[in-house]
């Protein structure tokens, strides 16, 4: 879309916002990315590959409406253990996000975002294209103050099957502060430009914005770490290095645990290979916490 038609529709967008009220603002959002979600929702199942040095689980990686492989590896999880079909995912985009696939499949739960434009467009289209399912998408800033208490009030201290969490930020803080012993499978982003070998993770900052400069969440060891004593194991790592998945331990028996340091993924595909050299020889610079 071309600069001046992108600031017409958004222009658009604001006065019928403020005219119309939230109700025909959301019906404009649904006219607008209608057909890109449904494109997403009609994709037929890839299952490229970003990597040679693989895990078994990894055979399983597919993509129908996650981000990368993550729906394949999600598909096979809950084949191993029993599920409610129950879901908490913090941190999504309206056409492409882990629990899309699980709501096709008939799974209820709840989709948590600070932006809301995009949950009033998400609400919208998931009423239209899936009236059936029991879905909430809630308007939350979640922080590591306010993490247990939003649980506690949306799901009622039911057990959550699957929890994907992805906030390009304090994700570290608030997995640490979480009381997380009724949930049975934690997908999470973690930052691979800073390596296999190190703990590391941002300073706590409850204003954090996501630059893509390499500076955000942590690493894949730090959350092995802390995952780790709160009786969760790593069993899954995506091939494109972006998501990884634990497992709570009283479930954890019928997978293979990994190693986190032998297991790491770091396969920016969608990087130019400019942008790629350019986070590399900065992120060293960024101000990490050591934990």
């Amino acid at each position: 879309m071309k600069p001046s038609k992108k600031y017409f529709v958004k222009v658009l967008e604001q006065v019928s916002l403020k005219l119309f009220g939230e109700k025909f603002y959301s019906y404009i959002l649904f006219l607008r990315y209608f057909n890109k979600f449904k494109r997403s929702l009609n994709r037929k199942k890839t299952s490229l590959k970003h990597s040679k040095k693989l895990d078994k689980i990894n055979e399983f990686e597919y993509k129908f409406t996650s981000q990368n492989n993550e729906d394949g590896i999600i598909n096979f999880i809950f084949s191993k253990i029993p599920n409610n079909k129950l879901f908490i995912e913090i941190g999504f985009s309206y056409f492409e996000y882990n629990s899309l696939n699980l709501i096709k499949n008939g799974w209820s739960g709840f989709l948590i975002d600070q932006h809301h434009k995009e949950n009033l467009l998400t609400d919208r289209l998931l009423k239209i294209f899936f009236p059936k399912s029991n879905i909430k998408v809630l308007t939350r800033s979640i922080n590591k103050e306010n993490i247990n208490n939003v649980f506690e009030q949306i799901s009622s201290n039911q057990e959550i099957d699957f929890f994907s969490i992805d906030i390009d930020g304090n994700d570290y803080w608030i997995l640490k502060n979480m009381k997380i012993n009724n949930i049975k499978c934690i997908c999470l982003e973690y930052n691979h430009w800073i390596g296999n070998n190190v703990k590391k993770t941002i300073k706590y900052d409850e204003n954090f914005k996501f630059n893509d400069d390499g500076y955000f969440g942590a690493s894949l060891l730090a959350f092995h770490d802390l995952l780790k004593k709160k009786e969760f194991d790593l069993v899954a790592v995506e091939s494109s290095g972006t998501n990884a998945f634990f497992i709570n331990r009283k479930y954890s028996h019928n997978f293979e645990i990994l190693n986190p340091i032998n297991s790491f993924q770091s396969n920016p595909y969608l990087y130019s290979d400019e942008k790629k050299k350019k986070i590399y020889s900065e992120v060293n610079n960024h101000d990490f916490e050591d934990v």
